[in-house]
């Protein structure tokens, strides 16, 4: 009898230790026990028992039909901007390899691919159309779009680069979720592929039918990634499901700290909202999180060289003293014939050559930018600063709208909500957040009247209100329909006339910083208006 109750005690025992472990397994995603695989372990990446940090670069292919195949290529404004280098298959993988060798040499470890830029025809069938004229239909030619994507993975592969592939969204469409699961099968098992990003700036790009925006209640939003979160259990368990959030805007729908996902990705690029977006998702969103794009586009001459190399160096060494796990730059190469920020974002020039560490030649000349993420790659973080501008990020001086953020049920502040308004015809729209007193002060040039207000896994709420206001600045009368700069936005404001030393910026040497604002700047308006209690309830999302 004794033996027997021992048993069934040792029994129970096993039984609650596989319980546990498996449960470890599916929090921490530990990659089940597999080498090689990336995993999150205590918040941070992890590989073979060690911290992995991603210092990511987002690379452009294009598709082409080569031989009837389907090929992955450079895309065609990489290196000569105006004709493709190779037109075979063996010679587009050289010069794939070659630019991942650079990547490589460079010190990043990981390369992010965007591989959902293919569309439906007008009978609903999603195909990648390419250079050659040929489409390859999803359905129909799964298995051989899959040996292509293979042939750029296995380029990673001998590289020694991760690679985080972005896939169309699958929401409600059967044709794209069989096709996301055949990606997902095929590479299962193969560990270079470290994460999946389902969806890029959701709140941006989550369109209906005829491309209006669709507005998407929290609870619709959690219900899909629930779906992706299924998806990849069942068919990619070593790898790691994210998402490219934009700013903490997309808390308003794809809210990041509710969603199923592994850990969250951050898109930010303008320098006076970097630092705040970056701080707003390091302490409102308890998630492993990283950069998935960012940049400062630099011709040197409107922006110069050394902006863009302060700028990479200080965003990068912030996001570490922030406590972030990863670091991306958008992208390899400078895009041609495009808006400034695409045609100059990229980490190279069209002119001059370059040449990998296996004695490639790569044409174009790398900017001084690209330069810097060998010596980040030993940076010791240290404690992290709040920005000057975080309450009014692009300096507006018209208006400011007060309020407070209150807790429905336990009637607590708020910290951490965002409140977000536009001017009456919505072309102008720009956010605040609250403040440990759930007190928030919403800076504007116009005139707002719709709003939408928000809080990480909390409830929203959207409204029109007039506001009343009063003159605060005396120093001359001030009409309200008639102030200076009303439509202003965030596109068309300047960083650097925010410098305490605006001068400062043409200096090259170390003693030049992007984000040294002056904070005299942002804290002015000619007129006050009060919004009184927002209140929020807390959602529960199953």
């Amino acid at each position: 009898m004794i033996m027997k109750r021992l048993s069934i005690i040792i029994l129970l025992f096993c039984c609650l230790m596989s319980a546990f472990v498996c449960c470890r397994q599916d929090d921490d995603k530990t990659g089940n026990g597999q080498e090689n695989f990336i995993y999150i372990e205590n918040g941070v990446f992890g590989l073979n028992g060690s911290d992995f940090y991603s210092v990511m670069l987002n690379y452009v292919v294009d598709y082409r039909c080569i031989n009837d195949s389907f090929v992955v290529s450079p895309a065609k404004y990489y290196e000569n901007a105006n004709e493709y280098e190779c037109n075979s298959i063996e010679g587009t993988k050289r010069q794939l390899s070659s630019h991942f060798c650079l990547i490589r040499d460079l010190g990043f470890n990981t390369v992010r691919i965007c591989i959902d830029r293919f569309y439906s025809d007008d009978e609903g069938r999603y195909s990648y159309s390419t250079k050659e004229g040929r489409d390859f239909f999803i359905e129909n030619d799964c298995n051989a779009i899959l040996d292509g994507l293979q042939s750029l993975v296995d380029a990673a592969t001998e590289n020694n680069l991760r690679v985080m592939l972005l896939l169309k969204p699958c929401i409600d469409n059967r044709q794209l979720e069989k096709f996301n699961i055949a990606i997902l099968k095929r590479f299962s098992s193969n560990p270079t592929v470290f994460a999946y990003d389902f969806m890029n700036e959701p709140l941006y790009f989550d369109r209906n039918i005829d491309g209006s925006n669709i507005m998407r209640d929290k609870e619709d939003a959690y219900r899909i990634v629930s779906s992706w979160k299924k998806l990849m259990s069942e068919y990619a368990p070593n790898q790691l499901l994210t998402i490219g959030f934009g700013g903490p805007l997309e808390t308003l729908e794809w809210d990041p700290a509710l969603l199923p996902v592994d850990f969250v990705q951050v898109h930010s690029y303008h320098p006076l909202y970097f630092k705040n977006e970056i701080w707003w998702y390091s302490h409102f969103v308890e998630k492993p999180w990283m950069i998935g794009e960012t940049a400062l586009p630099a011709d040197n001459d409107s922006i110069s060289y050394a902006e863009q190399s302060r700028y990479l160096t200080e965003s990068f060494e912030y996001v570490a003293d922030c406590g972030g796990s990863g670091y991306g730059w958008w992208e390899f190469q400078e895009m041609p014939d495009n808006h400034f920020e695409a045609q100059f974002g990229g980490l190279m020039t069209h002119s001059g050559y370059e040449f990998t560490s296996k004695g490639d030649t790569v044409i174009g000349t790398l900017k001084p930018a690209a330069k810097e993420i060998s010596n980040l790659l030993t940076y010791q973080p240290k404690n992290a600063v709040r920005a000057v501008n975080y309450y009014n990020m692009i300096g507006y001086n018209n208006l400011v709208i007060t309020g407070r953020i209150v807790d429905q049920d336990t009637k607590q502040p708020v910290e951490g909500a965002i409140i977000r308004g536009w001017n009456k015809n919505w072309s102008v729209g720009t956010n605040t957040y609250s403040d440990e007193n759930g007190n928030f002060t919403l800076f504007t040039n116009d005139l707002f009247v719709h709003f939408e207000i928000s809080a990480p896994k909390m409830s929203k709420v959207k409204f029109d209100k007039e506001i009343e206001y009063h003159q605060i600045d005396n120093s001359k009368e001030y009409r309200l329909d008639s102030l200076p700069a009303q439509d202003l936005e965030y596109h068309r404001v300047a960083y650097h006339t925010f410098l305490k030393d605006p001068d400062s910026r043409k200096n090259a040497d170390k003693s030049f910083s992007i984000f040294d604002y002056d904070p005299a700047k942002f804290d002015k308006a000619k007129f006050s208006g009060s919004m009184g209690d927002i209140f929020l309830k807390k959602l529960i999302c199953k």
